[in-house]
């Protein structure tokens, strides 16, 4: 894949990078990135991170072919010995999801799916492993615009051996980004009990993750700089919720600059929520007690913390610490 380094780091950073570098990048006055190029960060920091952990707990599938491939020069060398090989023998499950693997690996998303797709049908759809490999190559040549058919091979992998790690990795990251925070959790403490246990270094990197997920699930709110929020939708807005969606809720600074606070849940209203400097993004930029700050509530269809057309917000002002529970109506329509 990408290559088999950073991947604790990856995995350490991976819910913070989500929402801090979109908006960022934005706040710097950058055009905002396109679905697609955020895909494309999600995807890459994605398969650092699986495989780190592939290559930790599964060694390097494709080493046994180019050591039997003299003549071979790197991925096209083992590409032309697979390909050669599947054609003598149609029915060699493991040489077609070989062949699969090295076309994912030089980034021939198309060539590996088919390649996949023709080992999962010699092993009727019961390997593991090919089904979270079809999922893989789903989300690296779709980014996040086809995650449904992605998850559907990667649960199916899931049901057929519960400890498959690229697809607990990849379901964890899906459900995260979804807002699921319980299942994304779940998924990465299953990483943390496979057999052989991953190295320490990621173990570490997995138990930040789990911590990071826990401190969202259990929020400690500072009282000195409480927002205690009652999220509501409008009636006249009912018709124009989307199926699947997010709700963000951002703290901002009457001075303009990233937000101060933000935290992102399951569409579920009304809501009550509550923020604090607890839930700074940026540990030396957050709310300060007494202060005069906005509050936007978004719905998101497309699960980025980007402003999108269509998406619905509602705002209102507060002072930290000091107003108390108050409501605040989702009531806007983002032209």
């Amino acid at each position: 894949m990408i290559g088999f380094i950073l991947g604790a780091a990856c995995l350490a950073l991976l819910a913070v990078l989500f929402v801090v570098l979109p908006l960022l990048r934005a706040r710097a006055g950058r055009t905002p990135a396109a679905p697609a190029a955020i895909a494309a960060m999600i995807a890459a920091l994605a398969v650092v991170g699986v495989s780190a952990v592939m290559y930790s707990l599964l060694g390097n599938p494709s080493a046994g072919v180019r050591a039997s491939s003299p003549g071979g020069t790197g991925a096209g060398g083992t590409i032309a010995v697979l390909a050669q090989r599947v054609h003598e023998h149609p029915d060699d499950l493991a040489s077609w999801a070989q062949l699969g693997a090295a076309y994912a690996s030089t980034e021939q998303y198309g060539l590996a799916l088919r390649s996949y797709e023709q080992a999962n049908q010699l092993a009727h759809g019961s390997n593991a492993n090919v089904l979270a490999d079809i999922g893989e190559v789903l989300l690296l040549r779709d980014g996040d615009t086809h995650t449904d058919q992605a998850e559907l091979y990667l649960n199916r992998a899931l049901s057929v051996d519960p400890n498959t790690p690229k697809a607990l990795f990849y379901t964890a990251l899906i459900a995260y980004r979804a807002g699921q925070l319980q299942v994304a959790r779940d998924r990465f403490a299953a990483l943390l009990r496979l057999t052989p246990p991953p190295p320490e270094n990621l173990r570490v990197a997995l138990q930040r993750q789990i911590d990071q997920i826990d401190s969202q699930l259990h929020p400690h709110v500072d009282a000195g700089t409480a927002i205690h929020l009652r999220v509501e939708l409008a009636s006249a807005l009912t018709n124009k919720l989307p199926q699947k969606a997010s709700l963000f809720v951002f703290v901002r600074s009457p001075d303009g600059g990233p937000p101060l606070a933000v935290k992102r849940t399951d569409l579920k209203l009304p809501q009550d929520i509550d923020l604090s400097a607890s839930d700074a993004m940026v540990p030396s930029r957050s709310v300060q007690p007494g202060q005069k700050v906005t509050v936007v509530a978004r719905i998101s269809a497309t699960g980025s913390p980007l402003p999108q057309s269509g998406d619905l917000y509602g705002q209102i002002e507060y002072v930290a610490g000091k107003t108390g529970p108050r409501a605040l109506e989702i009531d806007k329509l983002t032209p």
